[in-house]
């Protein structure tokens, strides 16, 4: 056997449950019965054969498993194109196969599927399979005629150019913060007195949306900030204006006051002019519309009062890279509307239409080569033509509703009625055999069985709580509504059979939308953090679910927590401990509730009967410096394997000015109480690597992350650390055998039997990736499991031989590895559950 043999027909067993995440995409076989794809945000392509009863993941060669619209060509009926994050992949066999086609991928043509974006983005010619439509998020429209070999842009709208001098700022929507700027350094100008200024300005232009506040900072040469007034309103104007600051406009920045007091006391009146060194200019608050203004020129004002001097200009600050950004904020031009859909009609194939986020639909009748715009609402998310009619088509416009053409797109009328006020409509589908009959999905279901004239809600759904346990809709309830409906197919061969992919659950018709069921068996997205084993039951924790436990070796689940929607426990589960305390199970869990700032624990000390979450003694704060997914997460956590009383957990973080940070906190109640450790490794930037030695209970190892990463050991129980490995920085797991022997996994898998004094190198990958799952056999510790980008590898031999298994897992990274001694399996999680005989 090779160094790393590959074991192919290594078999791994799904033993999760379905759900739990969110379906977005769905499309029906156009000749076989029962056969349906589905698409995962985060799971890669599901396929069911029995009409959505049962469904298994078919993810082989696919390169991305983020994916968002699906269609299949009805003259080949086993090719089926799946757009996702990282491209557009083909399969010609059913989706056994997957192929990336060239140049798709998101630096490319950025033909791909994305969250928001893409709804029903790809279209295949029904007559001629080698004609292909692609609506894609960078604001094109794309056609291939070979099948998805080659693509020239068949539709975009091209950008009017305005100011071409002047420097664009887009505050908000960039990302997830909630602030946003950039600074560039000064210089006063040349022949121009410091005495005789009287102020500050520059040039600007709004497009009327504003943030919450914006502020020019101007900074000295000796250290000291001013701010100024704040400058929210000026995004009001859409003209050019010119925007004067003279030093009544001025204050200390508070900041700058609250930590220099001393300095503080000394300095008023506003900036000394010929001292400022520094502009910054920023936005902040909810930024869930963006902001977008336009710089011309920044200057200081001279005497007179409305004389200018002129020191730089947009193109001058942005030469050079000196202007610096930060935030939420984007610099440039503005980026193109996305195009959220095309079709092409059944009927006439050279009639195709595209929805655009700026141009509401364009239609081509020459089978893309002109466009011509539509008189719609101008932000559309879906069209669709009758396939029996090409004279009706539908559209969708998320508040704007539901619009209908009888006319080839001519002329449109609003179609929205019986919709609720408030409705947001995704996309529309027409039944294949009655252009009277459709469907719209959006914030709610709704059906119409008189062409648009009226329209009803069905949103009711029938749930699976066997085949999906968690409870986050319904609670309790054998029934809940349909929850943020993404797309809807109807069956070619038998219209009243209709499949709603949605938030959560995955939801099934057989009579017309009637009535709902929950069909997402085998349908597995959820993201495993943690597994664990005990007396013959199995738990595992999950981002976004919760705890579940099984006791049947995963053939049903159950959720222990939360049983409901609950905002104080309600999100992203790290990780489990169970432990045997007084002859019943103490099951301890870390959670990051989606909608408290408060991360916790959850525990239960009967064994999940009952449960309880705590608080006490953790940071009353979200932690943001140095993390490692901007914001701290409870995801390391160790039980003290000679005292179940003592319970250590990591949150990812430095500390900021008067506040704690993350770090390494510790129980000596077994979970309720919490303190954190009075001294910290030097990098408190981790993920999983958290572990006492069972040889040793005050020997506390910590892997960590990026700068100062590497891993860290206490031997005295946290009162003093020391960086013992530095060879690798990235260091995301870390474990400790019952002998004491430490496994540290970076690119390569390292090893150490004298405590963490010296290491020897494991694995001797020749293209490494992060390793991130790790698991030894307790009762053979010659027997060894790890996992990276490159797959599933296990020795039997200390490391000298490895034998890759990852076999038909649907993904080669499970982040946990975990090995339950009573069955003899190795189980493996991060998207969905899977074990496998060893």
């Amino acid at each position: 056997m090779s160094m790393y043999a590959d074991d192919t027909a290594a078999k791994w067993e799904p033993c999760g449950w379905g759900g739990g995440g969110w379906f977005w995409a769905t499309v029906f076989h156009p000749t076989k019965d029962g056969v349906i794809y589905l698409a995962l945000d985060v799971g890669g392509i599901a396929k069911t054969t029995d009409h959505g009863l049962n469904w298994k993941i078919m993810n082989k060669g696919l390169t991305n498993c983020g994916a968002y619209s699906l269609a299949v060509d009805r003259s080949n009926p086993e090719t089926v194109y799946a757009a996702t994050e990282g491209g557009l992949h083909k399969s010609t066999d059913g989706g056994e196969q997957w192929q990336l086609l060239p140049n798709t991928g998101p630096k490319q043509l950025r033909i791909t599927g994305e969250r928001n974006h893409s709804v029903r983005a790809i279209a295949v010619d029904p007559t001629n399979g080698n004609n292909l439509y692609a609506a894609s998020p960078g604001g094109k429209v794309y056609k291939s005629v070979d099948a998805g070999q080659t693509w020239t842009v068949a539709y975009e709208k091209k950008a009017s150019v305005q100011d071409p001098d002047a420097l664009r700022a887009q505050f908000g929507k960039v990302n997830g913060a909630f602030f946003g700027g950039f600074w560039f350094p000064i210089t006063f100008p040349e022949g121009v007195k410091p005495e005789a200024c009287q102020g500050f300005g520059f040039s600007f232009k709004g497009e009327k949306v504003q943030q919450k506040d914006c502020y020019l900072t101007l900074r000295t040469t000796d250290g000291a900030s001013y701010r100024s007034r704040n400058l929210t309103d000026i995004f009001k104007d859409d003209k050019w204006q010119d925007v004067i600051l003279k030093a009544e406009d001025f204050i200390l920045d508070p900041e700058y006051a609250k930590k220099n007091p001393d300095a503080a006391k000394k300095l008023a009146g506003g900036p000394n002019w010929s001292t400022v060194n520094r502009l910054d200019f920023s936005c902040s608050g909810a930024m869930t519309d963006a902001a977008v203004g336009k710089f011309g020129k920044f200057f200081f004002v001279d005497t007179p009062a409305d004389g200018k001097s002129v020191f730089v200009t947009a193109k001058d600050f942005t030469a050079g890279k000196a202007l610096q950004t930060y935030g939420n904020i984007r610099i440039g031009d503005a980026v193109p509307a996305p195009a959220h859909a095309v079709a092409v009609s059944a009927k006439e194939p050279s009639m195709v239409v595209a929805a655009t986020d700026d141009s509401g639909l364009v239609l081509s009748e020459d089978a893309g080569q002109t466009w011509r715009e539509l008189n719609t609402p101008k932000r559309a998310s879906s069209a669709v033509f009758a396939e029996t009619d090409p004279n009706i088509m539908y559209g969708s416009f998320y508040k704007d509703g539901i619009w209908k053409s009888t006319d080839k797109g001519k002329t449109w009328t609003r179609s929205s009625e019986g919709l609720a006020a408030d409705a947001t409509i995704r996309e529309v589908a027409v039944s294949p055999v009655d252009p009277l009959e459709a469907y719209a999905v959006g914030s709610s279901v709704y059906i119409t069985k008189d062409g648009g004239k009226s329209w009803k809600e069905s949103q009711k759904l029938q749930v699976d709580l066997e085949g999906n346990p968690t409870r986050h809709y319904n609670g309790t309830s054998p029934t809940t509504n349909i929850g943020n409906p993404m797309n809807v197919a109807i069956n070619p061969r038998n219209p009243k059979e209709v499949f709603i992919s949605s938030d959560w659950r995955a939801s099934w018709s057989g009579d017309g939308g009637l009535t709902w069921q929950e069909r997402e068996r085998g349908a597995d997205i959820s993201c495993i953090t943690d597994i664990r084993f005990s007396k013959g039951h199995a738990y595992a924790t999950a981002m976004d679910e919760g705890t579940l436990v099984t006791e049947n070796n995963g053939k049903t689940w159950r959720q222990l927590w939360p049983l409901k929607y609950i905002p104080e426990t309600s999100g992203h589960y790290w990780r489990v401990a169970v432990n045997t305390v007084n002859g019943v199970e103490r099951i301890i869990s870390t959670a990051s509730p989606w909608n408290t700032k408060l991360r916790r624990v959850v525990y239960s000390e009967d064994g999940g009967k009952t449960l309880r979450d705590t608080t006490s003694g953790l940071p009353d704060y979200i932690v943001t410096p140095n993390t490692m997914w901007g914001q701290g997460h409870p995801r390391a956590l160790a039980v003290d394997p000679n005292d179940p009383q003592i319970v250590y957990i990591g949150i990812d973080g430095d500390p900021s000015e008067g506040k704690m940070g993350g770090g390494i906190f510790k129980s000596e109640d077994g979970g309720i109480n919490w303190k954190q450790l009075p001294n910290q490794p030097a990098s408190r930037r981790m993920f999983y690597g958290l572990a006492v030695d069972p040889t040793d209970s005050n020997r506390i190892f910590w892997g960590s992350c990026g700068n100062n990463g590497g891993l860290h050991r206490t031997e005295d129980g946290g009162a003093s650390w020391k960086n013992i490995f530095n060879k690798e920085q990235w260091i995301f797991n870390v474990l400790v055998t019952k002998e004491g022997v430490i496994y540290c996994p970076g690119n390569q898998l390292w090893r150490s039997t004298d405590h963490g004094n010296t290491w020897t190198q494991v694995t001797h990958f020749t293209a490494p990736k992060q390793i991130m799952g790790l698991e030894v056999d307790p009762r053979d510790p010659k027997t060894v499991w790890l996992s990276s980008d490159n797959g599933v590898f296990k020795t039997t031999d200390d490391g000298t031989t490895w034998q890759e298994i990852t076999g038909n897992l649907p993904y080669n990274k499970p982040q946990i590895l975990r090995f339950n001694p009573e069955t003899n399996e190795l189980w493996a999680g991060w998207v969905g559950l899977y074990r496998i005989k060893q």
